[in-house]
């Protein structure tokens, strides 16, 4: 019952989402995207650390799982990116990529902070600070090539 405003999420998710990225992405995707119309942050966390949950939170383990993790993350912001870019007016590709330079110094200060905060799991922290990131631009890339984006960059060609 707790992911019933999810589940009907899914069925609206566009089938562009679906056929670029693994199901498991989706699924966050779709939780992140719903948050205001039915589902909560702690759901869509809980989805997005799945693979690491059977882990004790900073651990060596865990951080291992959630290095795993963000790589997959990684993987799924490339493949977005790479379309996202290869679909927008040449100008769009450009603002995206000096967007894209500032965004990666921002999400690196943002979770080193989060990590000299958490001594203990500060590792951990980074990644889960990273993940968490990483699944946000991932949103925002699907939701410019579905055509939901309001972002400068996101003007297709012709």
């Amino acid at each position: 019952m707790k992911y019933l405003p999810l589940i009907a999420a899914l069925t609206a998710t566009p089938a562009l989402a679906q056929d670029t990225i693994a199901q498991d992405k989706v699924l966050v995707l779709a939780c992140l995207e719903t948050m205001e119309a039915g589902t909560t942050w702690p759901q869509c966390v809980e989805l997005m650390f799945q693979p690491c949950v059977s882990h004790e939170v900073g651990t060596d383990a865990h951080a291992t799982c959630l290095g795993s993790v963000r790589e997959e993350w990684s993987g799924t912001v490339k493949t977005l990116q790479d379309e996202v870019i290869e679909a927008v007016t040449s100008e769009g590709s450009s603002e995206l990529l000096d967007l894209m330079g500032q965004w990666t110094g921002y999400v690196v200060q943002k979770c080193q902070d989060v990590a000299v905060s958490k001594p203990d799991g500060a590792e951990s922290a980074r990644l889960g600070c990273e993940i968490s990131e990483l699944a946000g631009l991932s949103g925002e890339f699907a939701a410019c090539l579905e055509g939901r984006s309001q972002a400068g960059y996101c003007e297709f060609r012709e």
